[in-house]
């Protein structure tokens, strides 16, 4: 079944919900994540037993929106490395291209010591996204505390995003994900990739995947891309998920 079927089939029974009412509800900057591999059918299935719960993002007519993400690193990948040896306060860095829209945000992405995600952003130019000027290295050394000059675009990832809501609970359907450096292009996976965002408790969309019994994940779509496009990086964390998910090959451990 193709991402279309999948994702703007079900959806079109959704109440639709516009941005800024999303953002109202639930723009949860400071949340909690939890991220799951779900089978399409089974996927499809949910939203359907669920359309009388959740709402859908629709802007100008559109629930299905194309993202593309830089990804910056330094050239010792310091901020790759952070999450590999999982420390409890870690960072991304990125700039974030809303496709139909034009808009790019520059985004910062910190892991708290009690496992929240926080996200803090500002805008940056749409047409230089893998460029950091004055303004964005001053930005990301205020949150990071690290020197920011060194950063560099390490990798692009490419994918359609659905968004959901109920009450304050955003969750969002990741498809079609390509992961680029250069010319190396790697895709998958298969599964449409959920994450929901809460203030804390589990929401009903966790409950249901339970359920069904589907478990979330410990995977980031950057560690995943970085693994799979620089090889020579330590990716124990990632190897499962690289092998069922992105047909990747089993590595040796480092």
């Amino acid at each position: 079944m193709s991402s279309t079927t999948i994702l703007r089939g079900p959806l079109e029974a959704l109440d639709p919900i516009s941005l800024d009412e999303l953002n109202a509800h639930a723009e949860l900057m400071t949340r909690v994540d939890r991220k799951y591999f779900v089978p399409r059918d089974l996927f499809s299935g949910l939203v359907d037993q669920a359309s009388d719960e959740f709402r859908a993002l629709e802007i100008d007519g559109i629930r299905l929106f194309e993202y593309r993400t830089i990804y910056f690193d330094s050239p010792d990948f310091r901020f790759f490395r952070q999450h590999a040896q999982g420390r409890r306060h870690r960072f991304k860095v990125r700039t974030r291209t809303y496709c139909e829209s034009g808009d790019c945000r520059l985004e910062v992405k910190s892991k708290g010591y009690r496992g929240q995600t926080v996200k803090q952003r500002i805008a940056h130019d749409p047409e230089h996204p893998g460029q950091l000027g004055p303004e964005a290295i001053e930005f990301i050394e205020s949150i990071t505390g690290e020197d920011a000059s060194q950063l560099r675009p390490v990798l692009e990832t490419v994918y359609r995003r659905a968004t959901l809501c109920h009450d304050d609970q955003r969750v969002t359907c990741d498809v079609d994900l390509t992961c680029v450096s250069g010319d190396d292009v790697h895709r998958g996976p298969e599964d449409v990739l959920v994450e929901t965002k809460t203030s804390g408790a589990q929401g009903p969309l966790d409950r249901m995947l339970r359920d069904s019994g589907i478990r979330p994940h410990s995977v980031s779509k950057y560690c995943v891309a970085a693994s799979l496009l620089y090889p020579h990086l330590r990716s124990n964390a990632w190897r499962r998920t690289m092998n069922r998910y992105f047909g990747a090959p089993m590595r040796p451990v480092a």
